[in-house]
């Protein structure tokens, strides 16, 4: 039942602040990866993080048993889960902030696609229409990009785009049981998953040469950086965004996502992290366009 303590101004100030931590993520990750620390080191570090803070939540929060049953769908989305932040992690070896949020912004167009794939939902033709043009908007970035930009390798954007493939996969996957169960029993199980499978992956990049941050002193920043995505990016938000979602549809939560690249390019652009190309921004317009069509269909109730 939807808290009516919680005044709807709360609900959207919280959405924003989601989307604002998500689109400053990638900066900070960007500053600790690959530099300090390996990509598959830095994925088990947020793995056991959030182990660590969501099981000590679950001690003082509401006890779920979950069905048996239920195990293998944590199990696959906990394993999705890893993926995701994989393909996150390693783009930033080969790409720049800005091309990793570019790229995530057409997550509900690749929810959508996958959605009319493996659940059979339909697609009208204002919808069809925004995939045409949100997709339009990420071929420029693949076309145009490496050409002018050194940033945009070819094997960076593909990571990116992995990285969307996985996220979206992981909506679908733990759909039904995100409305069975709290977050809160969610989380602890995926993350301890996601921790045990990340241990034969990332033990044979940890070294002094990978990860200098875990063996020597690096700059204060480092550390400021990594401790941002760890509890921002990795635990806040996902109290933020159920708060959200108990008094503001979906469908509006989701429009505050169209500020997750703007931020990212404007904080990157501004700390030197990436240059300004003419391509970002009208590949951004095609992408939120289209973003726009898929979305806006389900407006109806705020």
């Amino acid at each position: 039942m939807p808290q009516k303590n919680i005044p709807r101004w709360a609900g959207h100030c919280a959405a924003l602040l989601v989307y604002i931590i998500f689109g400053i993520n990638p900066n900070c990750s960007k500053a600790v990866v690959p530099q300090y620390i390996s990509p598959e080191v830095f994925t088990i570090v947020r793995m056991l993080f959030g182990t660590i803070v969501f099981w000590i939540l679950s001690v003082f929060s509401h006890s779920e048993k979950v069905e048996r049953k239920d195990f293998r769908i944590l199990f696959i989305g906990a394993a999705v889960l890893v993926g995701t932040l994989l393909a996150f992690g390693q783009a930033f070896s080969y790409t720049s902030p800005s091309y990793v949020s570019l790229v995530s912004a057409t997550s509900p167009l690749f929810a959508l696609i996958m959605s009319a794939i493996f659940l059979k939902e339909s697609i009208s033709w204002q919808k069809g229409l925004g995939v045409l043009v949100g997709i339009s908007g990420a071929m420029m970035i693949i076309l145009f990009s490496w050409k002018i930009d050194a940033n945009a390798t070819p094997l960076g954007i593909f990571l990116c785009f992995l990285n969307i493939l996985f996220y979206t996969t992981y909506l679908l996957v733990t759909r039904k049981i995100s409305k069975k169960y709290s977050p809160i029993t969610l989380m602890k199980w995926m993350f301890l998953m996601g921790t045990v499978m990340c241990i034969p992956i990332a033990l044979p990049t940890l070294s002094p040469e990978t990860c200098p941050m875990l063996y020597s002193a690096v700059p204060i920043s480092t550390y400021l950086n990594l401790s941002a995505v760890l509890i921002f990016a990795t635990i806040i938000s996902y109290f933020l965004l159920p708060l959200s979602l108990q008094v503001l549809s979906p469908t509006t939560v989701s429009m505050y996502s169209n500020l997750q690249p703007i931020v990212t390019i404007c904080v990157a652009i501004a700390f030197g992290q990436d240059i300004y190309t003419w391509n970002k921004p009208v590949a951004l317009v095609l992408i939120l366009i289209g973003v726009y069509l898929v979305s806006s269909q389900k407006a109806g109730r705020q």
